[in-house]
């Protein structure tokens, strides 16, 4: 089986960012179609790719290491590779 080509992270920590406000209020501030919005409400164990996750953190006025513990945890065992440079022996 091959690893997943991104990490993927819970919408989760997003929706409880915008809890209080309407799907189109976080439709205006974030670009996502507010469909798009009720249906991670409806199922907040959605997965989003990492550059989902950077993208739509940033735009709510938050680094992703605040809302997924896990975001720079990028060289444990099992998940791909981001941002790492090859070392030069």
């Amino acid at each position: 089986m091959t690893e997943p080509k991104y990490l993927r992270y819970p919408v989760k920590p997003l929706l409880h960012l915008f809890a209080e406000l309407s799907n189109r209020q976080v439709s205006a501030v974030t670009g996502l179609h507010h469909s798009t919005i009720q249906r991670w409400r409806n199922d907040p164990d959605t997965l989003i790719t990492e550059w989902e996750a950077d993208h739509y953190a940033v735009k709510l006025g938050k680094h992703p290491s605040e809302l997924w513990e896990t975001w720079f945890e990028i060289d444990a065992p099992g998940t791909p590779i981001r941002g790492r440079r090859k070392r030069i022996a």
